[in-house]
């Protein structure tokens, strides 16, 4: 995600330092800084601080600077500070990314027959065939889309595009070039498309028309571009909770909620000299006994990821004797139920599978299901508890957060990683033994919460059997 020296400096005048700092410290071109989300939290955080000192002044001082992730973050109860930002505008107070309206008919009313044998009613973590990883990259098209293409086309994989209709101040993905060639592209060379919203919000966290509206503008583009839209979705933030209303809302859409099991932490390395990081987490997930099939998530608006993590990873995939494809051929879901063509419009392709009445038997694993979202759910989500160091040199305090289920294990995990990242700098060279300690556990808990189904736990992970140092 990106910030602009303008919001640094706005940053700099917030009560507390250290997100100034950490932003600061990762300044890498001109004008611009590559930040992870918890520290975009942290900076949010900071923002809701002065804007409740400080009310007027927020209102004057258009923080300009918050783009993509940043902008839809909830702060709470900040005065006058709206829950979302887009470029160049506060969310209500100025003209957002997301108030266009792509041109022709809305698909709000269009009819959404449940089609398929893959669930609707849960989240999807798991792939059904085995020997394979689903390729899946979220946020695009972007500056990279087409040379991401370039290495799939080379190694003959196929992957999932989870595309954001108008995010990062790129224009909409159906009227700015080059992107309507770009879909156009995936969709020839045998690519999934997919949406992951129109304008990157929360959906927990927005009303139930504005998340619809997130979701038909969306749709609306995909039309005017290969005339018909997706029946795959992934939410932004992995947030889509059903006490929100929001997974009904998907239901009611039409669309599968699509999360992963694996995730390459591409967004938290994104720089040259920190992408080795994601490469080491492929590699061991990878490497895993038993591992039959994974679903993994990238970035294509990370260069990194694209120029320099995917042709590792692909490689790996390859040696393995395995092979890259879309979530729907991992869900083992035939093509033509990965889209819908919007009332009114002539059917092209042939007719979906329609729904079954009964389990389906024939394929090699079950569908896989979410325990913790359906409403007779029998899981636990263990509360938060008081951080404890898992390691601690220096000023340096390690921790793993507590989890319950397989969203809080992979948060805990990512959080683990941009602790480790700042290891060092508190506890000294000197103490470089246990920040490697440290980063060894966060890669032993990505590894777990790859493997942990739908009953992960910080306290299973914490018994260990051997993940723990």
């Amino acid at each position: 995600m990106v910030i602009t020296s303008a919001y640094l400096g706005f940053v700099a005048l917030l009560p507390g330092r250290d997100a100034a700092t950490a932003i600061a410290s990762t300044l890498i071109i001109t004008d611009t800084v590559v930040i992870p989300p918890p520290i975009a939290q942290t900076a949010v955080n900071q923002l809701s601080a002065l804007a409740r000192q400080m009310p007027d002044l927020v209102a004057t001082m258009e923080p300009v600077g918050l783009l993509s992730e940043i902008r839809n973050v909830p702060v709470g109860n900040a005065a006058r500070l709206p829950a979302t930002v887009d470029p160049s505008c506060q969310y209500q107070f100025g003209t957002c990314d997301s108030d266009h309206t792509p041109a022709g008919a809305s698909t709000l009313n269009d009819p959404r027959p449940l089609i398929g044998k893959v669930s609707y009613d849960n989240d999807l973590y798991d792939c059904v065939e085995n020997n394979v990883v689903a390729l899946t990259y979220d946020d695009g098209p972007y500056l990279y889309t087409n040379e991401l293409l370039d290495v799939l086309k080379q190694f003959g994989f196929h992957a999932t595009f989870f595309i954001t209709g108008n995010n990062l101040g790129k224009g909409p993905i159906d009227t700015t070039d080059p992107y309507p060639a770009v879909i156009k592209r995936m969709i020839a060379e045998g690519h999934q498309v997919a949406s992951h919203t129109w304008s990157h919000y929360s959906l927990s966290n927005i009303t139930s028309d504005m998340r619809k509206q997130q979701m038909v503008k969306n749709e609306m583009a995909f039309v005017n571009i290969i005339g018909k839209y997706p029946t795959y979705m992934r939410p932004p933030y992995s947030q889509c909770d059903a006490p929100s209303g929001c997974q009904a809302d998907m239901k009611a859409l039409g669309y599968h909620r699509t999360y992963f099991d694996l995730d390459t932490q591409d967004y938290l390395n994104p720089l040259p000299t920190q992408i080795q990081a994601s490469k080491d987490i492929v590699k061991n997930i990878l490497g895993t006994p038993g591992a039959t099939d994974y679903l993994s998530i990238q970035h294509d608006i990370v260069q990194q990821s694209v120029t320099n993590l995917t042709s590792y990873y692909y490689g790996l995939i390859k040696a393995k004797g395995w092979k890259g494809v879309t979530a729907g051929e991992c869900l083992n879901d035939p093509e033509t139920n990965w889209y819908r063509t919007p009332a009114g419009k002539a059917v092209t392709t042939k007719k979906p599978t329609p729904a079954p009445t009964v389990k389906p038997t024939s394929t090699p694993k079950p569908i896989p299901v979410s325990k913790t979202t359906s409403k007779t759910s029998t899981s636990v989500v263990v509360p938060p508890a008081a951080p404890t160091c898992v390691v601690k040199a220096g000023k340096f305090c390690g921790t793993i957060e507590a989890f319950g289920d397989k969203k809080g294990c992979q948060q805990s995990a990512a959080n683990c990683y941009q602790q480790s990242a700042n290891c060092i700098s508190q506890a000294g060279t000197n103490n470089k033994a246990a920040c490697n300690k440290y980063k060894t556990d966060c890669t032993n808990l990505n590894v777990y919460c790859s493997h942990c189904g739908f009953t992960c736990s910080s306290a299973a992970f914490d018994k260990g059997n051997g993940e723990r140092h």
